[in-house]
């Protein structure tokens, strides 16, 4: 009798705890559709203020990046393609793709003297200059979603920081630790001596060498053997921010 009525009271727990389980898969159900209407509900809302600001979201840039923002909060990516509705009441679809294109030109041209890698103020500056007048103004911002949006392409596009500094790579290649580190050191004179890196990362000859010799090859930096002292290396990448960086931003 004992054993019947255990098995009773076990059958009736786990009655109950179904019950509960499915009481609670209910009211998860419940919550997330609810979540889904509110969700829904935020997109139309969104979708009216873009069309009703469409003509200041694309000549305010600090707007345009505060709706961008706005968006990816709610789960709408307007670049997620260029034919997407969102995309075209914003119209950053087109925007983006022909600020890709200029950003491209822009890296392809100064490759060979910067060995692929330039200021990122820089770059929105060659852009401003590049753009015809009354065209839609350009923030970092706008720069950094352009570049994103290059990924497919594998053409080595991105936004890498020296001791934060944003530049953007235009070649394929692993930025390694010692390189970073070292561009880290010269982003302020946009130079650098062996003995410079010696004093301040007390790294041992050999892996100076490797390492400077490893930039010189990709065209990083500039080595001027001319000085009466050490030879001095350059990264023409810095020089838009020296007080002699005028001459090479026109180039």
């Amino acid at each position: 009798m004992r054993k019947a009525v255990g098995i009773g009271g076990l059958r009736r727990k786990e009655a109950e705890r179904l019950a509960l389980s499915k009481k609670g898969s209910e009211l998860a159900q419940r919550e997330i559709t609810k979540l889904q209407e509110q969700i829904a509900l935020m997109k139309t809302n969104l979708e009216a203020f873009v069309r009703e600001h469409q003509r200041d979201i694309r000549s305010n840039a600090a707007f345009r990046v505060q709706v961008q923002r706005m968006c990816q909060l709610i789960g709408v990516d307007p670049l997620a393609s260029r034919k997407s509705y969102m995309s075209e009441l914003l119209g950053v679809g087109d925007f983006y793709c022909e600020l890709g294109i200029q950003i491209i030109d822009i890296c392809l041209a100064t490759r060979s003297v910067n060995g692929g890698l330039i200021d990122i103020d820089e770059l929105r500056r060659r852009l401003i200059r590049r753009r015809l007048r009354g065209s839609e103004p350009v923030v970092v911002d706008d720069i950094k979603r352009a570049i994103s949006q290059l990924a497919p392409l594998k053409g080595g596009y991105a936004i890498v920081d020296f001791g934060g500094r944003k530049m953007v790579q235009s070649v394929a290649r692993e930025m390694n630790a010692d390189t970073s580190t070292v561009l880290a050191l010269a982003q302020h004179t946009g130079k650098f001596t062996r003995q410079d890196v010696r004093a301040a990362l007390a790294w041992d000859i050999d892996r100076i060498g490797a390492c400077v010799d490893d930039m010189l090859r990709s065209g990083i930096v500039w080595v001027d053997d001319q000085c009466s002292a050490a030879p001095e290396y350059w990264v023409p990448a810095f020089f838009s921010q020296l007080s002699g960086g005028a001459n090479l931003s026109a180039l």
